[in-house]
């Protein structure tokens, strides 16, 4: 009995001391021991905690003796402590060198992103990954300074433009980014499924970009995707769903608000009086006029459309074996009539360790791609709504303007045709590396690629163009495009002692380039049935283009460091390319940069405000060959003749001279960045300037007539680029489970013509280039300009008409400047309008609590300029088209802003149709729900995520189009509109 009593008590005893509760306090430090603020310390396994003040101090109420208190603070490594009878506690955390010190791709390898010397910027994939395309291009937009991406085509499988720190060039193709995936060459963004992306690195600056030489000038897009890692299998599916609808900046007129722009353009300007509708209007639209029936093509054309995607992942590995691999899936409907999208792509990333010295990298890629673009001429921004597109039984009708008119319906000629475009598309990468010794390595990395293109237009023998007497109209393409490359790369670090770091690499590299492309024209089917797969009996013409192009190259980098804070890094490339001539073929693009980790200088050791403070200074070329393969040599055009009654085919020299001297356009950076950590990490950020010079110019240039040619690329002029880029991203919020981030990007560039051919006019003045587009290069200039009269208003009544140089002109005209004063407008009195922005940015908010996530991200354009084609076409201030909507000038209402409609055509439309199209957009709106562990032990899932996201749910913009990127007409057919987008999507892991 005693002895159970004496259990009983030493147990109670035992439980009591356990179950005591303290208090806790205490002082959290970093490893040179200054206090860190904002520590969240919390009881393991509760929500019993605290943050620590300024000053680092904490206090934790009520702690069991036994508990574990976790200390955790971004940046640094989470520390567990065991709470004993000591109530007073020091902790210190060690810096988190896996996250301040992660390793990024550079060229031809990897660094510590603390000693990255060049301008180089690695985007957050979860915010580009929130918008739902194929289109990665536009995953890039706001997310890093310095990189603009401009929409080209907004229809399902289209792509974007990505200038990186300004235009640099005016060659064809001369300011696309070189782009690189798993250190191998890429036509396209878009040939990369981004389930596959784990990291994307913008190389900016010479020192970067020097390693890659040729096209290297317009910056470089590393992406690396993802790899097997050894352990157990993972499996991840990502799924969504997305709504598509119209958005956009302007309205037309409705049939009744087109009548009254009819009878406004035809009134008599003199006594104010208006025509008789019988002298306007036809009787077919006497008729719609009459009962009302007006046509909303808007409304008919367009409809909503869905985007449905499906990725699979599976990742693998053993210690000598990795394994990831992937199938996707997408596919796009359009919001146009005949238009779609979609894609599957295949992949395979394997890694394998053959013996202690030898490893193989293997990369497959497989896509098949189909898209369908709507017919040309579907222009229904200006179609008249008096029209009859149906007749009483709900048939399309052929002609829609009446019996007697013989404009053709065009929703029929999209019935009546189809456009499509198949690409396959294979990627093989093998990658021998050989490790002499832990220090030497060899690797042999092989590349091939095919991708085959086949686009088939047909037009139907109903169709306009098919029924023209040749019974139906196919156009056949096909493209084989092949691309080989080896590189032979030598990477030697040798251990030298813990003052000194070195490291060299040496590459050469062959890459070649054929192109094979065919076109025929064919008519005279005998029924549609099989489409431009029948058999046509004419045979209207055929096109057979083949053309090649070898690059040869020899690099080398070398990269120095002192104590780990002075870092030194010499990049010096030779290509050689066969697209110049004899004389000029081989380029040479040195580079050399500096970086000084300041904050670890003595005199900034102790100074607790700063956690990081790098300046890094770089200066190098780059070169461009960014011309076709056949640009320096004479060549013979295509050229038929009849003889005999026949067509026989024959051949001219070309109207282009040959240059034996054409050689590389240069461009020469500076670059000078400042990269920060402040206040236990609560702000960092990069600020930099850079100038770049482009030099020796590929332009073509007009010749005289005499000389037998009409026109040769030259070597000629300068272009500098400067501009400045910031980017900061700060933790306002850095609890367990509340989190709150803001980052911001923005970038100026200021882009001018130095230097042209250096001939002048007859007064003296350098002699401008015409670029053929409605553009000029001029010293003083952007590359990027308008060169029109300045738009003034409208005039009104008691304005000094007969001085303004317009003489002739009456009240509700555009007025300009006479900016001569000699009382007439001509070409003098042409000013530049600078197109580019004059600064761009994004500003993105993260707010994380518990498993929910919200993301908002707004970008912002400002001081951009376009011209708006359909302000400026003639006949919808005639009132012969319909067009945007405006508030128009008319006697009894004078506006400022817009004309009066007229019969004859008003001057200066172009003048007026130059517009702001500056922007704020709220591009992504994401809404996500982690589920918790808990949850997802109990479903056997590893992460499981559901989400919503919006994108381009509003815009605030001037200017009056589908997207402030587009104009309403692209190659006198309506572009297709920009989308808003809403987008239902689960993430899930196995």
């Amino acid at each position: 009995m005693r002895q159970t009593l004496l259990t009983i008590l030493t147990v109670f005893l035992f439980t009591s001391v356990n179950a005591q509760s303290v208090d806790v306090s205490g002082n959290v430090q970093d490893n040179t021991g200054f206090p860190i603020p904002g520590v969240n310390v919390l009881v393991k396994n509760t929500t019993n905690g605290a943050v620590t003040d300024f000053d680092g101090n904490f206090t934790v109420s009520g702690v069991d003796i036994g508990s574990v208190l976790v200390f955790s603070y971004i940046g640094y490594v989470s520390k567990e402590v065991i709470v004993n009878d000591s109530t007073s506690l020091v902790i210190k955390l060690d810096e988190d060198l896996a996250q301040l010190d992660e390793v990024i791709v550079v060229g031809y390898g990897t660094q510590k992103k603390s000693n990255v010397v060049g301008s180089v910027v690695s985007v957050d994939l979860e915010e580009a990954t929130a918008t739902p395309t194929t289109n990665v291009s536009e995953m890039l937009r706001g997310r890093a300074a310095g990189v603009q991406v401009n929409l080209a085509d907004a229809r399902p499988g289209g792509d974007s433009n990505i200038v990186i720190r300004g235009s640099v060039s005016v060659a064809p193709n001369g300011n696309g980014p070189l782009i690189i995936v798993d250190g191998l060459p890429f036509d396209s963004l878009n040939d990369i499924a981004p389930d596959d992306i784990a990291n994307i690195e913008v190389l900016k600056d010479a020192s970067s970009t020097a390693i890659y030489g040729s096209r290297a000038s317009n910056g470089v897009i590393l992406v690396t995707t993802k790899r097997g890692k050894a352990g157990k299998i993972l499996v991840n599916y990502h799924g969504y769903t997305t709504v598509q609808s119209l958005t956009k900046n302007f309205n037309q007129y409705t049939g009744q608000q087109y009548i009254d722009l009819k009878r406004e353009a035809n009134r008599n300007r003199f006594t104010g009086e208006y025509l008789r509708d019988e002298n306007i209007f036809t009787p077919f639209e006497l008729e719609a006029i009459d009962n009302k029936e007006f046509v909303d093509w808007e409304d008919l054309v367009l409809s909503d459309a869905t985007i449905q995607s499906h990725a699979l992942s599976v990742t693998a590995g053993s210690e000598k074996t990795k394994v990831f691999s992937s199938i996707n899936y997408f596919t796009q409907d359009g919001i146009i009539p005949n238009s779609g999208f979609n894609r599957g792509a295949f992949k395979l990333n394997l890694d394998q360790q053959i013996s202690n010295k030898l490893n193989l990298k293997a990369i497959i890629n497989y896509q098949n791609t189909n898209q369908d673009r709507e017919t040309g001429g579907l222009n229904f921004t200006t179609i008249t709504p008096l029209a009859r597109p149906f007749d009483e039984n709900g048939k399309l009708l052929k002609f829609y303007l009446g019996p007697n008119n013989t404009s053709v319906n065009p929703l029929w000629d999209q019935q009546e045709s189809t456009d499509e475009t198949k690409i396959n598309l294979t990627d093989l990468n093998l990658s021998l590396t050989y490790n002499f010794t832990p220090n030497l390595s060899y690797t042999l990395k092989t590349f091939l690629r095919n991708r085959n293109t086949n686009r088939g237009i047909y037009r139907s023998l109903s169709h306009s163009s098919g029924d023209e007497g040749v019974d139906g109209r196919a156009f056949l393409e096909n493209r084989l495009y092949r691309q080989s490359l080896i590189e032979n790369i030598i990477n030697y670090k040798p251990e030298i002692n813990d003052k000194h770091s070195l490291d060299f690499t040496a590459v050469h590299a062959f890459d070649e380039q054929r192109d094979e492309f065919t076109q025929i024209q064919k008519a005279g089917f005998a029924n549609d049935a099989l489409g431009f797969n029948g058999i046509g009996t004419k045979l209207l013409s055929d096109v057979r283009n083949v053309s090649q192009r070898r690059l040869v190259s020899f690099l080398g980098r070398l990269r120095y460091g002192y104590l780990d804070k002075y870092l030194f890094e010499v990049t010096a490339r030779a290509d050689g390319a066969s697209v110049f001539a004899e004389n000029n073929k081989w380029g040479y693009f040195p580079a050399a940069s500096f970086a000084w980790k300041i904050h670890k200088e003595s005199f900034l050791e102790n100074l607790e405000s700063i956690n990081e403070l790098k300046l890094r200074i770089s200066y190098g070329a780059t070169g461009n060959q960014g011309i076709n393969s056949l640009e320096s040599l004479g060549r013979a055009d295509d050229t038929p003749y009849i003889f005999g009654g026949e067509t026989v085919a024959g051949f001219v020299a070309s109207s282009r001279l040959p240059n034996p001297n054409l050689k590389w356009e240069t461009t020469t950076t500076f670059n000078t960045g400042l990269d920060f950590r402040l206040f236990n990490n609560l702000f960092e950020g990069t600020i930099e300037y850079y100038k770049s010079n482009t030099k020796d110019l590929l332009l073509d240039r007009s010749i005289a007539g005499t000389t037998g040619f009409a026109v040769t690329r030259f070597n000629v002029g300068e272009i500098e680029n400067k501009g400045f880029e910031v980017t900061l991203n700060t933790n306002i919020i850095r609890k367990n489970d509340l989190r709150w981030s803001v980052g911001l990007a923005i970038s100026s560039n200021n882009n001018k013509v130095i230097a042209l051919t250096g001939e002048t006019d007859n007064e003296g003045n350098p002699v401008d280039i015409p670029l053929g587009d409605g553009r000029r290069l001029s010293i003083g200039q952007s590359i990027n300009n308008i060169w029109l009269p300045k738009y003034d208003g409208i005039f009104q009544e008691g304005d000094d008409i007969a001085g303004s140089g317009t003489p002739l002109a009456s009240p509700g005209d555009i007025r300009v400047i006479d900016q001569d004063g000699n009382g007439q407008i001509d070409e003098r009195d042409n000013v530049f309008t600078e197109a580019d922005p004059d600064w761009y940015g994004s500003i993105n908010t993260t707010l994380n609590y518990k498993g929910f996530e919200l993301f908002a991200d707004f970008y912002i354009l400002e001081g951009a300029t376009k011209l708006n084609p359909v302000l400026a076409d003639g006949e919808l201030w005639k009132g012969a088209i319909n067009g945007v909507r405006t508030k128009y000038y008319t006697p009894e209402s004078p506006s400022t802003q817009y004309p009066r409609p007229k019969p004859d055509t008003h001057v200066h439309l172009f003048s007026f149709a130059v517009r702001d199209a500056s922007y704020v957009r709220l591009r992504t709106l994401t809404l996500g729900y982690n589920l918790p562990e808990k949850t997802l032990s109990g479903i056997g899932f590893n992460s499981a995520k559901v989400y919503m996201t919006g994108t381009n749910l509003f815009t605030f913009t001037d200017y009056q189009s589908y997207s402030p990127e587009q104009n309403p007409i692209e190659n006198g057919n309506s572009a297709f509109p920009e989308t808003r987008a809403l987008t239902v999507g689960v993430k899930l892991g196995f």
